[in-house]
């Protein structure tokens, strides 16, 4: 379809009867200097021009309405962060005293007074639908452009890209004076920054799988996927693994009890997504988790996620083998005013102690439409109520894979991904597993080439990152160090170790990414959590506390080198020679393009993947938030 075509057909669809944009040039308002009676919010221009290459932005029609979403600052937001630490510290007369979310309210969110004073400037501006979230964080309501435009001083511009009309605010979005200090962003103003998942799908190993296994002819259920390439000594260097699988290479053993609730953040139309989890966990001989999916915003049609939905819930499930409930939230877009609600959703419902994000941008666009700020007050409270969301960090090697990514390591912009840089969030990297054959045992990890990580520019790091465990962190303008992950990793490499995933059931897909190694790494502290009575909290600080007290050399020493690590681009052959310390795979080898695992810590791979069993013993031990 011709490009004008496809704009009269939107503007139909919209409901306008005229054209979503007008191709002309449209005059910007003034600037905060030239206009009293205004404050800043951290929400900042788009750059339109750059993003859709449009030589022309028009003015977005009123016919296309527009839901924004108001992010209110905290009210003693230093506070909850000293909270934080000492519910994590032994002794304390808080420790491990996790708050539910009327209690984190109370003594930090803004007051309900305060949110009703957005809500009646909005109501005096001529919004509808006003919401306010039960922690008072976020006020959401719909409105015109034109009507947006005019309630925050600035102007929405619109422009198509291949195909897709895009929209924003040309200028940094401000309110009235009376509100600054409470409002601290306006999401919404744009859909122009949005999520993508990190997932690779195989489609030649599908292919080869049934040449081998069944010829097109369904499997017997909980029949082991194949191994692809096998080396002379009898491992497993390109495989296909199922749940089952995982659970054996990962060293799992058994839980008490499956007592603990996860949640998989989604998108668009998830009907089928229950579908194919049952048809997997029939075939993989899995018990049924009961689930639940929870609607955030406007329903959407769109399926064109279902893939990530699917390996986010059966590999969650799969390796942890059982949870009490499983939450599948499923909001109108990825964008960032949509999967702010999302996450609010999930810390006001406190439902379940995990989450997984399998989704990310680069952390200047986060930080540049103020969602980073938003979000971070909701993940900042989910940590003091006991919750972790675990986020993938991106498969483009150094690059977080949007805007100029195109898939391939190096591509994208050499910064580190958004959510799972936020201090709140276990950043999850991706390693190729190697197993032992036939078994699946373990037997080595190294760095998948097209993992994320790195060092912000932006964010803070955590204390727990503070005691010479992470080296080479920047220093940021206000003095303190940069953020750095990954926090640890587990297997995501969509050639090497793929899952086996059921997609439109029966139909299959092998399916890899950071979008796998995350869900995975939910699972696996699903396990931990049942194992410790849900006392564990945010997992963060725990594993980084794991790995002090077995850490076996002071930072700096080479003295703990193992005798088979040598830095070689590309990796070995297996073994791979991966170093335990506590419940860890320290992993030594592989390079994704910029960062090269070593010994200790690493921006690849962070601590390390899990060793299920032995983090069950040792993880009372953390020197973070032991027992």
């Amino acid at each position: 379809m011709k490009s004008w075509k496809l704009a009269v057909a939107v503007a139909v669809l919209l409901g306008a009867s005229s054209p979503a944009w007008a191709a002309t040039k449209l005059p910007v308002p003034m600037s905060s200097a030239q206009r009293a009676g205004w404050a800043s919010t951290a929400t900042q221009a788009v750059n339109l021009g750059y993003i859709t290459r449009a030589p022309m932005a028009g003015q977005l029609s009123d016919a296309v309405p527009m839901r924004i979403v108001v992010g209110l600052a905290m009210r003693d937001r230093l506070g909850a962060q000293r909270l934080l630490t000492r519910q994590l510290t032994p002794g304390n007369a808080h420790f491990h005293a996790w708050l539910t979310p009327a209690q984190f309210t109370a003594l930090f969110n803004p007051t309900r007074a305060q949110a009703n004073a957005v809500v009646q400037y909005l109501q005096s501006k001529g919004f509808t639908n006003i919401s306010v979230e039960p922690n008072n964080l976020m006020v959401s309501a719909t409105g015109s452009p034109s009507r947006v435009a005019a309630a925050f001083n600035t102007a929405i511009r619109a422009a198509y890209s291949d195909g897709r009309l895009i929209y924003g605010n040309v200028t940094p979005a401000q309110v009235p004076a009376q509100l600054s200090g409470l409002v601290t962003a306006v999401l919404g103003l744009n859909n122009a920054y949005q999520m993508r998942t990190h997932i690779h799908v195989t489609r030649h190993f599908q292919s080869a799988y049934q040449l081998q296994s069944f010829s097109s002819s369904p499997v017997a259920s909980n029949t082991p996927p194949p191994c692809l390439v096998v080396t002379p000594t009898g491992v497993c260097t390109f495989g296909v693994y199922g749940p089952k699988q995982y659970q054996t290479a990962y060293d799992a053993c058994p839980c008490p009890g499956y007592n603990t609730s996860i949640a998989v953040m989604a998108e668009g139309n998830i009907s089928q997504v229950i579908k194919d989890l049952r048809y997997a966990e029939t075939y993989w001989g899995l018990p049924q988790v009961p689930y639940t999916a929870i609607q955030v915003g406007v329903s959407s049609i769109d399926t064109a996620g279902l893939d990530e939905w699917d390996l986010d819930t059966q590999s969650s499930t799969g390796i942890a083998q059982s949870v009490k409930h499983l939450y599948v939230y499923h909001t109108t877009s990825l964008t960032d005013s949509d999967i702010a609600l999302e996450f609010s959703h999930w810390v006001n419902d406190d439902l379940a102690q995990a989450g997984n994000a399998s989704f990310g941008e680069p952390e200047t666009l986060a930080y540049a439409d103020g969602s980073m700020l938003v979000d971070d007050e909701e993940f900042n409270q989910a940590a003091s109520q006991g919750q972790t969301m675990f986020a993938s960090t991106s498969d483009n090697g150094q690059g977080c894979s949007v805007l100029v990514a195109t898939g391939v390591f190096l591509t994208g912009a050499p910064e580190p991904c958004y959510p799972a840089v936020s201090p709140y969030v276990v950043a999850v990297g991706g390693t190729t597993l190697d197993t032992n054959s036939p078994g699946y045992t373990y037997n080595g990890e190294h760095a998948w080439v097209a993992t994320g990580g790195g060092f912000s520019t932006i964010e803070s790091a955590p204390y727990w990152q503070f005691n010479g465990i992470v080296p080479g962190a920047p220093v940021l303008a206000t003095g303190a160090a940069g953020r750095a992950i990954a926090d640890i990793a587990m297997c995501g490499d969509n050639n090497g170790c793929p899952m086996l995933v059921f997609v439109n059931e029966p139909a299959s897909s092998e399916v890899g990414g950071t979008s796998l190694s995350s869900p995975l790494s939910m699972g696996v502290w699903a396990r931990l959590e049942s194992n410790n009575a849900n006392k564990l909290g945010f997992a963060a600080p725990v594993y980084y506390g794991v790995y002090g007290k077995y850490e076996p050399c002071p930072l700096g020493s080479t003295a703990c080198v193992p005798a088979v690590f040598t830095a070689t681009v590309p990796p070995p052959a297996p073994p791979d020679g991966t170093e335990a310390i506590g419940g860890f795979h320290d992993i030594l080898y592989g390079y994704n393009g910029g960062l090269t695992p070593l010994p200790g810590w690493d921006s690849a791979t962070g601590l390390g993947s899990i060793d299920i069993c032995v983090m069950q013993k040792v993880i009372k031990n953390s020197i973070f938030s032991g027992h």
